[in-house]
């Protein structure tokens, strides 16, 4: 027998259960409702209790929602959310790694309010305003590898020259990389190469959860119901897989290549484009990949008539220490496209952008008759409230304070969480770069959810973490302090010792 529901069991019928009462309710679509009702449930607020009734929660199995309710937040600041029982928790992961500033930061919100007081959002097919075309130009110098005085909240006004030229706009990292998938295809077919419609990406990697977004990643999890509308792409095995920095091979891709190169020689001629997550793959476990793919990568693109599809929607804006992943090769590396998001608008308001080359922008460049248009329309395009609140972000993110305050937190961060994956044997796989570590759990019994256990345990002890499935990883706010972290860290150990008991030797 299933849990029961902590709701009403359907419209029109009676209410909840009594504690310890089964449901009369026999319905087949209910039949995993049936049972006592959770302890659990009990002391949920009357808010909660109508939140399930109401909200379907995104990534979840909702079943999970009545053994471990949602948490009832009224306020949030910097690194902390403030629940409505009067506990304070660290936001350890920047609530789905979009808070990069934090939470209130006041130069975000009074650059929202500010704008909301000439307009919210106004139609971008035939229109633009102040702000939309200084955060173009800025994106594309930042995106381009200038330095921050040139794009500053300080620099001139200007487009300055580069390989990525245009800024196409959207409300969410999945829809931009879908966009890139569409240019790609579109800009091959009107070069006269119709054949060029298929894809490579990296296994492990992520993109969204659109059909075209999970075609071109390789999470089972997510993707797994969909396989019958998605369309096959090439995924690259055998990557350089690395822990960090420190590790010796960390700009060294040259055992793997070989054997990547061969892969992709079969379909060098149909290939429209191959996307990758620069460094950095997020929701495919937190792993790190060696910043020498990146030059080896263009390089064979450059040769084949290959674009590349950068995706920086976890790892920009400062994420693994440079403005961008991608900046951390051994030499400079322009994809065709970059697509950004999350702390783009530090989590104020939903952006995203595709930045991508003249090249691709000539491509649709031509009559309206001749059908070369790129036809993609999103309602928020251009969303003026979110298009304020990144240019603050650009403003923060290029003074010189934040960038010595994030290699000072980095350092601190990843020393701190070597030390306690060296407490527990069972912690292996420890890796990270900038503010983003990882491990993954080990040699643990079969058959239960260790990850779950330890985020369980971790609410108790005042940090919201929401694992990998069994890969634990930090990604907190940049804006975190040295106190926090040290917080940050004694709170997951303490989580790790309720679930796994205490150190060895302790």
């Amino acid at each position: 027998m299933g849990r029961a529901v902590c709701g009403r069991w359907a419209r029109g019928q009676r209410g909840f259960p009594q504690p310890g009462q089964s449901s009369p309710f026999l319905g087949r679509s209910l039949r995993h409702c049936l049972g006592p009702w959770p302890p659990q449930c009990i002391g949920m607020s009357d808010l909660v209790r109508r939140s399930l009734e109401v909200f379907f929660h995104p990534c979840a199995q909702m079943q999970d929602m009545h053994d471990l309710p949602p948490l009832e937040v009224v306020a949030a600041q910097g690194v902390w959310l403030e629940l409505a029982d009067g506990r304070r928790l660290i936001d350890g992961i920047a609530s789905w790694w979009c808070k990069s500033l934090g939470h209130g930061h006041p130069r975000l919100l009074a650059a929202l309010q500010q704008q909301a007081q000439d307009f919210e959002h106004v139609i971008a097919a035939n229109t633009t305003h102040q702000g939309l075309v200084r955060l173009c130009e800025r994106l594309l110098a930042l995106a381009n590898g200038q330095p921050p005085t040139a794009w500053a909240a300080a620099a001139p006004a200007g487009k300055l020259p580069g390989r990525l030229s245009r800024v196409f706009l959207a409300d969410n990292g999945s829809t931009a990389v879908e966009i890139a998938l569409k240019m790609a295809i579109q800009a091959q077919a009107q070069w006269g190469a119709p054949q060029r419609r298929a894809f490579a990406c990296l296994a492990g990697g992520y993109h969204g959860e659109s059909i075209a977004t999970l075609s071109v990643g390789n999470c089972d999890l997510y993707s797994a119901p969909f396989r019958s509308l998605m369309f096959p792409a090439l995924r690259l095995e055998g990557l350089p897989l690395r822990t960090g920095p420190d590790d010796p091979r960390w700009l060294d891709a040259s055992s793997e290549w070989p054997a990547l190169e061969a892969q992709l020689k079969p379909q060098a001629d149909h290939l429209a484009a191959l996307v990758y997550e620069p460094v950095l793959q997020g929701a495919g476990g937190m792993r790190l990949i060696s910043p020498d793919l990146l030059p080896r990568l263009r390089s064979w693109a450059d040769a084949h008539g290959v674009l590349l599809i950068a995706d920086e929607i976890a790892s920009g804006f400062g994420r693994c220490g440079p403005v961008l992943a991608g900046q951390l090769a051994p030499r400079p590396v322009l994809p065709d496209l970059l697509c950004c998001s999350k702390g783009l608008s530090g989590g104020v308001s939903p952006l995203s952008a595709v930045c991508l080359s003249e090249e691709i922008y000539q491509a649709f460049w031509d009559r309206y008759e001749s059908g070369k248009s790129f036809l993609h329309s999103n309602t928020w395009t251009a969303h003026a409230l979110g298009i304020s609140v990144a240019n603050a972000v650009l403003d923060v993110i290029a003074e010189p304070a934040f960038e010595e305050h994030c290699q000072g937190m980095a350092a601190l961060l990843q020393a701190a969480w070597r030390d306690l994956c060296r407490s527990w044997p069972c912690l292996q796989g420890v890796r990270g770069v900038g503010m983003v570590a990882a491990c993954d759990m080990c040699g643990l019994a079969d058959g239960r959810r260790w990850g779950r256990e330890v985020f369980r345990a971790g609410l108790a002890e005042g940090v919201f973490m929401r694992p990998l499935g069994n890969t634990l990883y930090v990604f907190p706010p940049l804006v975190i302090n040295a106190e926090e972290i040290e917080q940050l860290m004694r709170a997951y150990g303490r989580a790790l010792s309720r679930v796994i008991g205490p150190p060895p030797g302790r």
